[in-house]
């Protein structure tokens, strides 16, 4: 499927803007000279620019013609298709999950569900989704202190 440059560049755009509006109501850290929103706010700005000068690209090389959206061969493998639509499927998982599993255990799960999907054999799969989900905990909540959902492990790692 091909999605034309316009179409899509204006969506990566309003997508930008509507992460720009949302992490201006991020809190601030204390003691910090950046809060939370830096980083999401910096990656939406830049997603904004892009989608801009995607859309202008491609009302340049359309011309006023071409199609917006045209289904190419791969549309049509059943197999390129769930790969496809495992990632926003794990994605929607991961929202919908992780207040109440933990960010732990659903990125894990999410992780290794893409992993299996696109062809990684079990065990490297098993270890990927292990490993990298507490590298970025590493790197969010001990290094950004950005809270993280612990979900059903917090009676572990917090006992009363």
């Amino acid at each position: 499927m091909k999605i034309g440059d316009t179409i899509l560049g204006a969506m990566f755009a309003l997508l930008g803007a509507i992460v720009l509006w949302h992490v201006r109501t991020f809190p601030v850290i204390p003691g910090q000279k950046f809060g939370a929103a830096l980083f999401p706010g910096v990656i939406a700005a830049g997603l904004v620019v892009c989608g801009i000068l995607l859309s202008v690209r491609g009302l340049r090389q359309a011309g006023g013609g071409g199609r917006a959206i045209a289904f190419d061969d791969w549309a049509r493998d059943p197999v390129v298709v769930v790969r496809f639509l495992s990632v926003p499927a794990g994605l929607l998982f991961y929202v919908l999950t992780s207040n109440f599993l933990g960010f732990h255990i659903a990125a894990s799960v999410t992780m290794l569900g893409w992993l299996l999907v696109f062809g990684v054999r079990l065990l490297p799969a098993v270890a990927l989704a292990i490993g990298f989900p507490a590298l970025m905990h590493l790197a969010f909540y001990k290094l950004l202190r950005v809270p993280l959902p612990w979900g059903l492990l917090e009676k572990v790692v917090f006992p009363s």
